[in-house]
């Protein structure tokens, strides 16, 4: 995966993020709103809007924590590919601080 790839994704991610905060905060409100005022209606009955809501509750609960886990995994893999790299960068580092060292030998 290319820079821009990994730019890419993690734009991705940052907008899931975002388009789960809004879930999270509309959801709720429409849901008690609709549901006080099919209860206040006598529509429903106030257990048909609980149990409506609880399972609602649990679907939206199983969804955020694959959602969590995949993305953490996701994580991790960069994470780790940076690591790799940074890893390569040092050895790299030391070796041309060897080198210059040397021709700084040589130079004396």
């Amino acid at each position: 995966m290319n820079i821009q790839e990994e730019e890419a994704y993690h734009k991705r991610i940052e907008m899931q993020v975002e388009r789960w905060d809004l879930f999270a905060k509309l959801v709720p409100t429409v849901f008690l709103v609709i549901a006080m005022g099919l209860v206040t209606l006598g529509i429903i009955s106030f257990a048909t809007a609980f149990w409506a809501g609880i399972g609602l509750f649990a679907m939206t609960a199983a969804t955020w924590w694959f959602w969590t886990i995949y993305t953490i995994r996701q994580l991790i893999k960069t994470l780790a590919r940076a690591s790799q790299n940074l890893l390569e960068v040092k050895t790299e580092f030391v070796e041309i601080n060897k080198q210059v060292k040397a021709l700084r030998n040589d130079d004396k």
